[in-house]
């Protein structure tokens, strides 16, 4: 098994936290609602094979999680073909040592000791080729500075949802946990509960949630563009005021593809993912218009946050202001790309037609009705024309103009190539392919 360091990671990437056991262990589901919360996790691991280069999710989650156990049963190709990939922390070798740590660690014990994580454990190993390594030290660290920075910071999206509480209330739970050592979220959880003021309750815990996986996804060097995308909705604060959620699978739904609707008429229902196996998804993912795709689509994430004034020394946490900048920014870019791709590719079909002009002359000329390429047409009408000793260079040409205009796309810079409406127009073959039972 090969293991990865962070740093060495470069191509796109997001953290996935969707998985955890305690996101789903807190209520009572009905079967329905299992059944739906397995559609959205599928739907949304398609999604990000899709616009990512891979998706990161930790270890313990693969373990712990009765979902996520159903779900890497199901679909051993997640694994094998490198679209999951779990990241380990660095002190164990492989899952099996992990394993074993856990079951002699009293804390989660209990949770390990079942004959269903020797099955897990077993499917890991054979199906994962690589890992990622992390430091828990400093991803701890990290995490407690981090927590406390934005407890005392009255600027930060904390403070923000914390505005009714008292100061000095907060100022003393951040004294409460700036004395844990390690920190760990039960401990945080209880002190916010017995500060006695729900609202701070509420709203440190939520928060100490969603630190607690950023400091995961720094961990694994997969913060994101944005680093709210990465995570689950933890309900810290209506971010765009009741309108569009800032995460991946939104941005990709409400705001990339309205603006292809609105551009294109083209549509992109969610029935997609749904019919799409995950077989289909690598065989979309190996193509090289897969990775011209990711690359345009993550570099205009990035361009959209560098037009944001971000106040936060480590770009990682946006403000509600900042939220709502980039959105507007990432409207604005969306649609221009869009704008340009639409345009390159009427571009590209023109010029395909006006050699097709030759065909229907040549079909005129020639009684011959139907016949199979723009070439053979083309020598047919110069044959009749009595201009044989032009016949060699005319078919040298044209065959010459026909492949440049299918690289015409590969000789323009990135922003400029229709890599973004091409690719969609594959996930929508291979979609109406299913439809028709091709």
């Amino acid at each position: 098994m090969k293991y990865i360091d962070p740093t060495d990671l470069k191509i796109p990437r997001v953290y996935f936290t969707e998985f955890e056991r305690i996101t789903y262990s807190q209520v009572k589901w009905t079967a329905e609602d299992v059944e739906e919360i397995k559609r959205n996790l599928e739907r949304k691991v398609k999604l990000l094979g899709l616009i990512k280069g891979v998706v990161i999710t930790a270890t313990s989650h693969l373990f712990e999680s009765e979902l996520a156990q159903e779900f890497i049963r199901e679909n051993h190709i997640v694994l094998e073909e490198g679209i999951i990939l779990p990241a380990l922390i660095s002190k164990y070798k492989n899952f099996s040592d992990f394993l074993s740590a856990k079951r002699e660690e009293s804390k989660e014990r209990e949770q390990y000791l079942s004959n269903d994580k020797d099955e897990i454990n077993t499917l890991l190993s054979n199906c994962v080729d690589a890992v990622i390594k992390w430091d828990v030290d400093l991803s701890t660290k990290w995490f407690k500075q981090r927590l406390l920075q934005d407890l005392e910071d009255e600027r930060s999206i904390l403070r923000f949802n914390l505005s009714t509480v008292p100061p000095p209330l907060i100022a003393d739970v951040a004294s409460r946990i700036r004395e844990l050592e390690p920190p760990s979220r039960g401990e945080i959880y209880k002190i916010a509960k017995n500060s006695g003021n729900k609202i701070l309750w509420t709203r440190l815990c939520d928060y100490t949630d969603f630190v607690y996986y950023l400091s995961g996804a720094r961990a694994v060097n997969a913060e994101g563009v944005l680093p709210q995308e990465n995570l689950i909705d933890f309900s810290i604060a209506d971010f765009a005021r009741g309108e569009t959620k800032l995460s991946d699978y939104e941005i990709f739904y409400r705001v990339f593809l309205r603006i292809i609707k609105d551009k294109t008429q083209k549509f992109f229902p969610i029935e997609i993912l749904d019919l799409l196996t995950f077989e289909d998804i690598v065989e979309l993912r190996e193509t090289l218009l897969h990775s011209g795709f990711v690359e345009k689509y993550n570099r205009l994430m990035e361009k959209t946050k560098q037009r944001v004034e971000i106040t936060d020394t480590e770009q990682l946490i946006l403000t509600v202001n900042e939220l709502a900048q980039f959105e507007n920014e990432l409207h604005l870019i969306f649609t221009d790309n869009i704008v340009t791709e639409v345009y390159q590719m009427k571009r590209i079909d023109l010029q395909k037609r006006g050699l097709k002009v030759l065909t229907s002359l040549g079909a005129l000329l020639t009684f011959y009705g139907t016949i199979e390429s723009v070439i053979q047409l083309t020598i047919n009408v110069l044959s009749l024309l009595g201009l044989n000793t032009q016949i060699r260079q005319t078919e040298r040409r044209i065959e010459q103009n026909l492949q440049r205009i299918e690289k015409f796309v590969d000789r323009s810079s990135l922003d400029k190539k229709p890599l973004l409406l091409k690719f969609l127009s594959e996930i929508s073959k291979k979609y109406s392919s299913k439809l028709v039972g091709i």
